[in-house]
């Protein structure tokens, strides 16, 4: 399998990966002065010294052929939540989504976190603010430079979730899809989880939308000229945000597993509801998603009578591979009491 990115730690015992680091801080610091109309903004690093010896811990993006494309510095703050001391993205790979990326792999396993931004710098504003952190206050240096501090505090409160007469979530974005039909039976035991992105690896667009809803453009990406034409759905679809979309009914079979195997049965979509997490196979979910996804779960084995929650993987080995290895298993297990994945 191509691995399309990577997400660790920054080896700092090779002096060709320090210099890599160094150079993109330069060239991320120099477009960051820039936007602040020649501000001298702090280098963090002077050199690949300062890289190896630096306290923090660091974070880096690389693509598919091993090339630095990102850096996320952070350490400790006095009450030890997270501190993001700098986000830098080489600015030829601004828009790539490679800032997200690096803040759902910090947060991962994270209560809280805190950073602070130039206000002149709204694309990091706006990246935070996707993130799901929010303005805690503003304040300026002795020299004059707005800065904003904004917070991301772990959400684990209860998530209400109502099933109407029609088997519509009634907190869900309703996008009806026209790939359904009826269930040859009314027993539907058995809840799987996917993932997906449209383009691939790439979040927050229209794409999975127009796909169940027939109305994919192939021109659009090059990706989408060999699915467009596919005729596919799922009940449930919930963005990194954690917003939640329905397209089918629970009531109606929605056409997400393809050919597949559950317990000796073929055909998995005759007895199945499906959920697509907005994602891939390399990189964490985030936590905004686990909470919506326990509680729609939570919802379904209440309201619909799901007896058992596996994963695509399970039900097609070796055709399909999501949700994926950063998928956590034990987690969505403690959220709905029950060992997971049943397969």
């Amino acid at each position: 399998m191509t691995v399309p990115f990577l997400i660790r730690e920054l080896c700092r015992d090779d002096a060709a990966n320090l210099a890599a680091a160094l150079a993109l801080h330069d060239a991320a610091h120099a477009l960051e002065v820039a936007w602040l109309a020649g501000y001298p903004l702090p280098r963090l690093w002077h050199g690949t010294a300062d890289i190896a010896a630096s306290p923090l811990n660091i974070l880096a993006g690389y693509d598919e052929t091993m090339q630095l494309c990102a850096l996320l510095a952070c350490g400790r703050a006095d009450d030890g939540s997270l501190d993001i001391v700098r986000l830098l993205v080489a600015p030829a790979r601004l828009g790539e989504g490679w800032a997200g990326r690096l803040l759902t792999a910090a947060l991962a396993g994270e209560t809280a976190a805190t950073v602070s931004s130039a206000q002149a710098n709204r694309a990091a504003l706006r990246c935070y603010h996707k993130a799901g952190f929010v303005r805690q206050r503003d304040f300026a240096t002795a020299d004059g430079l707005a800065l904003t501090t904004l917070r991301w505090q772990r959400d684990d409160s209860e998530l209400p979730l109502t099933l109407d007469a029609d088997g519509w979530v009634n907190e869900a974005e309703r996008l009806p899809s026209p790939n359904c039909d009826s269930y040859p039976q009314p027993e539907v035991p058995l809840l799987v989880i996917h993932n997906i992105s449209l383009p691939p690896y790439r979040y927050g667009g229209d794409g999975v939308a127009q796909l169940f809803g027939n109305r994919l453009d192939p021109a659009a990406d090059p990706y989408y000229a060999t699915i467009a034409h596919l005729r596919v759905s799922a009940h449930f679809f919930i963005r990194r945000d954690g917003s939640l979309l329905q397209f089918v009914s629970t009531r109606q079979r929605a056409w997400h597993a393809g050919v597949s195997q559950w317990r000796g049965r073929e055909r998995c979509n005759d007895f199945a509801l499906g959920i697509e997490l907005e994602g891939c196979d390399f990189e964490p979910f985030c936590h905004a998603q686990y909470r919506t996804l326990a509680a729609l779960a939570r919802l379904l084995q209440r309201e619909c009578g799901i007896e058992a929650i596996t994963g695509h993987q399970h039900i097609a080995p070796g055709r399909k591979t999501d949700p994926g290895p950063y998928f956590d298993w034990p987690r969505l297990a403690a959220a709905v009491g029950r060992a997971l994945p049943e397969n």
